[in-house]
């Protein structure tokens, strides 16, 4: 059967992008989008660039010498008006993963129809555009504007309650729920934080440094490994030997954060227990981006300690 190959370039991207499509499969082994919410970024970004390709006069995704002379111009053309604009290193990266993930694509189609043309080869073209994005880009392009709270050590250390002091100190520390520190939203809920979730101490895979391993079971039921400093993982092994269980009640929790939010200048509605999860959340992914991690890798790493799993989702924490 002949290879029928669509003449316009908008529709070119979708019939490469539907062959890595695999929002049921895992992401073990295979390059695939695995997220709607990723896909709708990848491919937003893919058309932008085939129609970048078609103002120049462009006809295919399978001409690997076009398509690698313009992704190098598109990028250069991004970079510099990122530069000029202030716009975020973050914003860079989006493009260069979504850009990667068509190339990826483009290469599958190839070889899965098993066509005579070159594989297309961008992977050190992006790599170069990722060390230039570090030196010409701030790694924000704003304070984080959403729910993180300015000052989340002070808020902290204005909680009298040793019981929430430790399950916030949890929170910013490690990424966790409230209830996966002992206090679900859901009254009819029980998950108190016991000695089953003390995994010890060992290295944290993102800085290398000792901390302390703690494992809670939250959002359906998954359990989740967060890192947590020796300090604070010695305040939560003496707190359960001697409760045997964090736990205590969301309301009251709530209320005593919302209290020193207010105490503090740090209120706003919505912040909560919440707040301290996008703090943790935008400051691992910058941890992640300053030790060598990719925009993909840092989003993933960050989504796995959120408890998220998807990377699309962990971006409204990271966003502003």
């Amino acid at each position: 059967m002949a290879h029928r190959w669509p003449r316009s370039l908008h529709s070119q991207v979708e019939a490469v992008l539907q062959g890595i499509r695999s929002f049921r499969q895992t992401k073990t082994g295979s390059g695939g989008i695995h997220s709607f919410g990723s896909w709708k970024v990848y491919r937003f970004e893919a058309h932008k660039f085939a129609q970048y390709m078609h103002d120049r006069g462009r006809e295919s995704l399978l001409d690997s010498n076009a398509v690698t002379e313009d992704m190098a111009a598109y990028l250069t053309q991004k970079l510099d008006y990122y530069a000029t604009s202030n716009r975020s290193r973050q914003t860079m990266e989006t493009v260069l993963s979504a850009l990667g993930k068509m190339g990826y694509a483009i290469n599958c189609y190839i070889e899965r129809h098993g066509l005579q043309m070159a594989l297309l080869d961008i992977e050190k073209m992006r790599l170069e555009f990722y060390q230039q994005s570090r030196i010409k880009l701030p790694r924000s392009s704003k304070v984080f504007g959403n729910r993180a709270y300015p000052d989340p050590v002070r808020l902290i250390e204005s909680i009298a309650n040793p019981t929430f002091q430790l399950q916030a100190s949890l929170q910013y520390e490690g990424g966790l729920r409230a209830e996966g520190v002992g206090a679900p939203s859901n009254r009819r809920l029980k998950n108190p934080l016991t000695a089953k979730g003390l995994r010890g101490r060992g290295k944290d895979p993102v800085t290398g440094n000792l901390v302390g391993i703690v494992a809670a079971t939250e959002k359906g039921g998954k359990e989740t490994d967060h890192y947590i400093s020796l300090e604070t993982y010695s305040r939560l092994e003496k707190y359960i030997l001697s409760h045997h269980q964090l736990e205590s009640e969301y309301g009251d929790y709530v209320d005593a954060i919302n209290q020193v939010a207010r105490i503090t200048g740090q209120y706003a509605r919505g912040r909560g227990s919440h707040g301290l999860k996008h703090n943790f959340a935008q400051e691992r992914y910058l941890e992640c981006v300053s030790h060598g991690f990719s925009h993909e890798q840092a989003l993933q790493q960050t989504s796995l300690e959120t408890s998220h799993f998807r990377m699309r989702e962990t971006l409204t924490y990271t966003s502003g």
